[in-house]
């Protein structure tokens, strides 16, 4: 086939990711958005014999995760160009001083689900470039099906949490990374690889 042939189609290939908002903007679309969502996360199931104890499922927020989750939110709620920018900045000041994670997690005991507690009989770590940090975790109160828009595989029987650490993204972002959340109960860890 001649290369002149060729090269619409992997320009067309190319763009297949991206659409047109109403406001002439160009921006991934919903499968971009889970592909870029799917890259960043990790899951555990931890079991005792035939018993579940801890299934913990979360996604790294990382520059690409931002930026991906600013363009959905400007398509979903049709941001002007000024509020998408100032979303944007919003997060990169954030990340300039902590790095965050959201967790979907369950246990199958309710009075166990206290990672947000600050006498919380769990601990969350994150291990990076040979130091741990301790993490925060608060509880996520959105509508059930906003944060599915954001995190397919977070369902009704999970609790969601943003987990924070006092650690630029920066400093985390293309480094192997293990956040572990361990307990009396059971310890799970995800693993971020660059």
């Amino acid at each position: 086939m001649k290369k002149h042939l060729i090269l619409p189609f992997l320009f067309l290939a190319s763009c297949a990711s991206y659409e047109v908002t109403p406001s002439g903007r160009t921006q991934k679309t919903v499968d971009a958005y889970m592909d870029t969502v799917e890259k960043y996360s990790d899951k555990a199931r931890k079991y005792s014999g035939f018993y579940n104890t801890i299934d913990l499922e979360g996604t790294f927020i990382n520059k690409s995760v931002s930026d991906a989750q600013v363009e959905q939110a400007a398509y979903l709620y049709q941001w002007d160009a000024t509020r998408a920018s100032e979303e944007a900045a919003k997060r990169q000041a954030k990340m300039a001083t902590e790095t965050e994670f959201f967790v979907s997690f369950y246990t199958p005991e309710r009075r166990h689900d206290t990672l947000f507690k600050s006498d919380s009989i769990w601990k969350i770590f994150l291990d990076v470039d040979g130091r741990r940090y301790e993490g925060t975790a608060k509880k996520i109160k959105m509508e059930l099906i906003a944060i599915e828009g954001l995190y397919p595989y977070h369902n009704r029987f999970y609790t969601p949490y943003s987990v924070t650490f006092p650690v630029a993204t920066s400093q985390v972002e293309g480094r192997p990374a293990v956040l572990t959340v361990t307990g009396a109960v059971g310890s799970a860890s995800l693993k971020f690889n660059p």
